[in-house]
């Protein structure tokens, strides 16, 4: 008995041992694995990627982020909006290489073109982008489908324009009562020559097609935008020069029933009156229509010495005038600012111009020694390119080169333009003297954004390096020309780590340029980023409501100034009548239209500029 308990009892214990060493090992397995784990959690490290759009238009699908870490899937990681044109997204990777693309949309085939000199082989006849990750990472936003981070804007939008990307620009969408303009940020210098070419496209429809697209010199800052119909976009600018490409016929302006090209002045588009200084003429020399939705070739050319303008279209001479524009036009002033404006009405079409922002160039740049500058040459009919010397160029055979020469130099570039004519050029490099007009700044700055939203503008910025930096401030200005500070943010001093900066202010009713300067502990001071534009903010609370029976409209909301004037305007963008009022009173009496139709209710402040308008409907009773 005693036997057999003993031997039961073993076996039972035998049992019990095994089970537990069962569970010592399984749990040691899983510490195992659980070590594991944490020890690979604990190796990833957060990596923030970046991309700047502000030059693309974006797909509605968003900004993704497609890489061997996620598989390539190009729908699979949506990057954030965080203003600015800047896109954003933080993963946890382990330390490593990888290899990523930004796609625009979610979809290959939307995905950028990695240009070679910042990409690896794919293998598939293209380049993918690549990081090596060490530690915590912070990727610069890089422009979508270059190497370096965006520059500035070079034309600014306003109204119903849009950028298509490629130089080339929507300024009306096909649909009725649009108005649109874009504006160069850099000024053209009226005492020395140009020759700016660019394609101008006027859209398909013709029997109900309008109304056209205007080259203007002005200024009036990136805020000028006219009235819709008629009056092309260009009616009641003030100062200004215009060269309207019309495809409209309005008998009141005394225009020819053919597509005609004219040159007016102060937005008065009316050819019998003393601002229109060259008289229109058909827009093509063989065709009287050019909505035929074909990229047509302009070429304005100016000579400073004769104050002699020149205007081509598909590369036959329409029209020429010779007028002293800087002082019979500008007071004075020979730097403008230059860009394109358009409408439409009842009747539209699709309106875009592709055009080279830096086409204008002036004869000499000068830059600080070791540092360097962007030449640029107008647009090639067959893309070759030959700038002489080559030396201290990055490459001698494209369009815009970078040039970073250690003495002043001058260089030539020969190409055939759109027209098939050989032209050359010259640009002067010239290096300042160092002891006297250059500084450097211990900052390195990666980025500027400036994001308004409703009555605020929010300002961020990132800094990679900084030694001895006392404070930034951020400054604004009303023309994109004199600029003075509004904010002032102390920095860090000493930094060899990447820093994030913020500032907000409230935004300005009317439309405004923003930038950024640096200021180091020795009071020495320069401007770090590009300008950035913002359109004022028009409270949509403003509406106006009118009677008929007594030509009398009420004004409800907050208006920006004490004087304001009230238009009215038909279908065809012409001006019915026009009254002007104090602030105060609200309410001003002006003449009704008496026919029924459809009719455009503006309201300007006293610089004449657009603060409101209305589309409404008077139905004759």
């Amino acid at each position: 008995m005693y036997e057999l308990t003993k031997r039961t009892l073993y076996t039972k214990l035998s049992k019990v041992n095994s089970s537990v060493r069962s569970r010592i090992f399984f749990l040691g397995c899983l510490c195992v694995l659980f070590s594991s784990f944490f020890s690979s959690k604990a190796l990833a490290v957060n990596v923030t990627f970046q991309v700047d759009m502000s030059q693309m238009v974006v797909s509605p699908a968003g900004v993704y982020l497609a890489g061997d870490f996620q598989g390539w899937n190009p729908a699979l990681t949506l990057m954030t909006d965080m203003g600015g044109g800047i896109y954003a997204i933080t993963l946890d990777l382990p330390p490593g290489t990888y290899a990523f693309k930004y796609i625009n949309g979610n979809t290959w085939g939307s995905d950028e073109t990695v240009p070679p000199s910042c990409g690896q082989d794919n293998g598939f006849a293209g380049y993918n982008r690549y990081i090596t990750i060490v530690d915590e990472t912070t990727i610069p936003a890089v422009c979508f489908g270059q190497c370096s981070l965006c520059e500035p804007a070079s034309f600014v939008m306003n109204g119903d324009a849009t950028a298509l990307g490629g130089d080339c620009y929507l300024i009306t969408p096909g649909a009725e009562f649009q108005t649109g303009a874009f504006w160069s940020n850099t000024q053209v210098d009226l005492n020395v020559d140009f020759d700016f070419q660019f394609e101008l496209n006027l859209g398909t429809n013709d029997p109900d097609g309008a109304d056209g697209v205007v080259f203007v010199l002005h200024r009036l800052g990136s805020s000028a935008l006219g009235i819709t119909g008629g009056g092309i976009g260009y009616s009641s600018f003030g100062t200004s020069l215009g060269i309207e490409f019309d495809t409209w016929y309005n008998s009141e302006y005394n225009d020819p029933v053919e597509d005609h090209i004219a040159i007016e002045l102060n937005g008065v588009v009316d050819h019998y009156t003393p601002q229109n200084i060259g008289l229109p003429v058909q827009m093509s020399a063989v065709n009287a229509n050019t909505e035929d939705g074909m990229d047509h070739i302009v070429s304005i050319s100016w000579k400073a010495s004769t104050q002699t303008l020149s205007v081509y279209f598909d590369c036959v001479l329409r029209i020429q005038t010779s007028y002293d524009l800087i002082n019979l036009v500008f007071g004075g002033e020979s730097l403008v600012f230059w860009g394109f404006t358009g409408a439409t009405g009842l009747f539209f079409n699709q309106q875009k111009v592709c055009a080279i922002p830096t086409a204008m160039q002036t004869e000499v740049v000068e830059i600080c020694p070791g540092s360097g500058t962007q030449l640029s040459a107008g647009p090639s009919s067959n893309g070759i390119y030959s700038w002489t010397p080559a030396t201290f160029l990055d490459d001698a055979t494209i369009a815009s080169p970078m040039a970073s020469p250690p003495n002043t130099i001058t260089y030539q570039v020969s190409y055939q333009d759109l027209c098939n004519v050989t032209i050359t050029k010259q640009v002067t490099v010239n290096i300042l003297d160092s002891d006297v007009a250059c500084f450097f700044l211990p900052v390195f700055l990666v980025n500027f954004s400036v994001v308004p939203q409703d009555e605020l503008i929010h300002f961020y910025w990132t800094s990679s390096e900084e030694k001895n930096s006392a404070f930034y401030a951020v400054e604004e200005s009303e023309d994109g020309v004199n600029f003075s500070s509004i904010l002032q943010v102390n920095s860090s001093g000493q930094s060899s780590s990447v820093l994030s900066y913020t500032a907000s202010t409230s935004r300005e009713k009317f439309d405004r340029y923003y930038r950024l300067r640096h200021y180091d502990t020795d009071g020495f001071s320069a401007v770090v980023s590009g300008h950035t534009f913002v359109k004022g903010f028009v409270d949509d609370a403003i509406q106006i409501r009118c009677n008929k029976n007594r030509n009398e409209c009420y004004i409800m909301g907050e208006l920006p100034e004490d004087m304001i004037s009230l238009e009215v305007v038909n279908a065809l963008g012409k001006s019915l009548s026009l009254a002007h009022f104090l602030n105060e009173q609200k309410s001003v009496e002006i003449d009704l239209p008496e026919e029924s139709g459809v009719y455009m209710l503006v309201l300007r402040n006293s610089s004449g500029e657009v603060i409101h308008s209305d589309k409404v409907v008077f139905i004759n009773q």
